[in-house]
């Protein structure tokens, strides 16, 4: 191979293939239309005169409509990376770092948020976390451990920040 040529890496960067980007795609625009409807069904509560902000069923379905549109902007990258990416294989999940993510999601809504922190501090961790260990095997290969735990900090203190501040101020939710 030249050195004038780079080389191909239609997988060596650990991008997902089309393929596993249209299964998955389609997967999160079903669940986000689901969460829509189940929260836009709720009832509302009109008649015990409450603030339409605080309606039971908002939050969900505006995260199923986000939900939904991630699902969108995925399928739409599969379906412009498809002709280059067709002979690749969905099998090519990285089932750890999915176990990971599972273990790390249910160790806060099960283990930290309502447990002992305040809702502040865990959702804190739980987002410095998530990021430094997912990004550690790339940081670490590229000789960026401190600058990546740096962007996980600020990456928490920022989400901590605004979670509460809008679930708090914006929607009136008590936070645990």
């Amino acid at each position: 191979m030249s050195a004038d040529r780079p080389a191909a890496a239609p997988h060596a960067a650990g991008r997902p293939s089309a393929r596993a980007d249209l299964v998955w795609s389609v997967i999160w625009l079903a669940v986000g239309m689901a969460i829509f409807h189940g929260g836009f069904t709720m009832d509302r509560l009109e008649g015990q005169n409450i603030n339409p902000y605080t309606a039971p069923g908002l939050v969900p379905a505006l995260l199923g409509v986000a939900i939904a549109l991630a699902g969108a902007a995925l399928l739409a990258r599969s379906l412009r990376r498809r002709d280059g990416d067709a002979g690749a294989d969905a099998g090519e999940t990285s089932w750890g770092r999915l176990a990971l993510v599972a273990l790390l999601c249910i160790g806060y809504a099960a283990g930290l948020v309502g447990r002992g922190p305040p809702f502040w501090l865990a959702t804190a961790l739980f987002v410095f976390v998530a990021i430094a260990a997912l990004q550690w095997p790339e940081r670490r290969a590229r000789g960026e451990t401190v600058r990546g735990l740096a962007v996980a900090a600020a990456c928490a203190a920022g989400t901590a920040a605004a979670v509460t501040l809008v679930f708090q101020e914006v929607f009136l939710v008590r936070l645990p």
